[in-house]
């Protein structure tokens, strides 16, 4: 129903897609490395695509899948929204996106969320994965939740804690106990 409207990409042909354990365990890892300074939120998460006729635009990276019987990666990619273009969200190679430093390196600006607002977006993407974990979240539901999630209205840490707290009161984590700091008492 929600998935035909919304026009959400189908699982890709001949790949191994994450499970939501195996997720849950990169964000995991990928945070506590990202807190000792060992990655960028921005270098992991986010890229830079230019291929074919797609507009050359940033945007994040949110799952992975392997090709059988191949080394490529395809990610799944959810371009940046522009106020003329519809949300994009869909599998794409690995080899047509950019880190950061890749794209400077080709004269591409930086656009996005700071490093801080990135890493507290993955720290609400990790608690969501313990819900799907727990729920058994299927793909379509994964989808669905990677193509609404808000994220150019989440431009501060403050934000991002505000949106919090209106996520996991909704009906869709009735069951899911979570506990949160007041919106005044969030520093940034």
């Amino acid at each position: 129903m929600f998935q035909e409207e919304l026009k959400l990409p189908p699982k890709p042909c001949n790949t191994r897609t994450e499970t939501n354990a195996e997720i849950l365990r990169q964000l995991s890892r990928d945070l506590s490395n990202i807190y000792d300074l060992e990655l960028s939120a921005i270098d992991g998460y986010r890229m830079f695509r230019h291929a074919g006729s797609d507009q050359p635009s940033w945007g994040y990276c949110l799952e992975s899948a392997r090709i059988e019987n191949s080394e490529e990666s395809l990610i799944l990619f959810r371009r940046d929204e522009e106020l003329h273009e519809d949300r994009f969200l869909d599998w794409v190679p690995l080899s047509s996106c950019y880190t950061l430093e890749q794209a400077k390196s080709c004269d591409v600006s930086y656009t996005g969320p700071s490093e801080e607002v990135l890493r507290a977006i993955l720290e609400l993407f990790r608690d969501v994965f313990e819900f799907a974990l727990k729920t058994n979240w299927s793909y379509d539901k994964r989808i669905e939740f990677y193509h609404s999630f808000p994220f150019e209205e989440l431009p501060s840490i403050r934000s991002v804690k505000a949106f919090r707290r209106t996520l996991f009161s909704c009906p869709a984590f009735d069951g899911f106990d979570w506990t949160f700091p007041e919106v005044e008492e969030i520093d940034e």
